[in-house]
This record gives structure tokens, sequence and C-alpha cells, in this order.
């Protein structure tokens, strides 16, 4: 695999004495960004078919990546809060993606063990 980017991730929890959501901001050097535009036409007009999937080799550490958080190519520094929420972040770089799965590719050499992250 060569790498074409650095990658952001913007994991949501949540805060356990205010039940609120929170953001925390984490890197990856050296990753994947593959990302297709398309669109699908059915009977009711045309739907977006946008994808992105990114491509983490083990060789960048274990990875706590779950459905739900996004993730941004390049490195990016704005911290989520009341005044700067997901979708500002969202609406500032529009390539940003939702994870939406993770696989684990951990067959064949070392050097093609990977994880696949599914977005859209």
């Amino acid at each position: 695999m060569r790498p074409n980017t650095d990658l952001t991730i913007y994991t949501k929890g949540v805060d356990a004495t205010t039940r609120s959501e929170t953001w925390t901001i984490s890197y990856v050097s050296g990753i994947f960004w593959d990302e297709s535009k398309a669109a699908n036409v059915n009977r009711s007009g045309l739907l977006e078919a946008d994808r992105v999937t990114v491509y983490i080799p083990f060789s960048r550490g274990e990875l706590d990546i779950r459905a739900g958080d996004v993730l941004v190519p390049g490195t990016v520094y704005e911290a989520i809060s009341s005044s700067f929420t997901i979708s500002d972040l969202k609406a500032l770089y529009p390539r940003s993606a939702t994870v939406r799965s993770v696989d684990r590719m951990d067959r064949g050499s070392l050097h093609l063990r990977h994880w696949q992250i599914g977005c859209q």
C-alpha cells in the first residue's frame, strides 16, 4: 500500500457526569484514502452514492475506530465544542466522512495486513 495522506480521527464519546456528547481528536500518519463520487438513479430520483474507504496499515499501531466516528483527510486541529460543532467541521471540510464499518484484514504477509474502514 502506498500512503497518500495523513488522517485526523474524531472519536465520539459521552461525558459520564453531564451525559453530553464529547469528541476527542487523534492522528494517524501514512494512510491510504480512497474516495469515489457516484450517483444512483431510481424511480424516485437521483440518490448520492458517494463512498470513502480508508486503509490503515497495522504498522501504524492499535486503533480504536468505531461506527459514528468522523474521519478527515490530512491534519486538522479544530476542537469540537458548543461553538464549533461536528456539523461545522463537516461543512468546513467537505471531504470528511462518517465511519460505517471497520474491518480487520489480518491475512497474508505482515506488509499487507491493515484495517479497512468504510465511510459515507
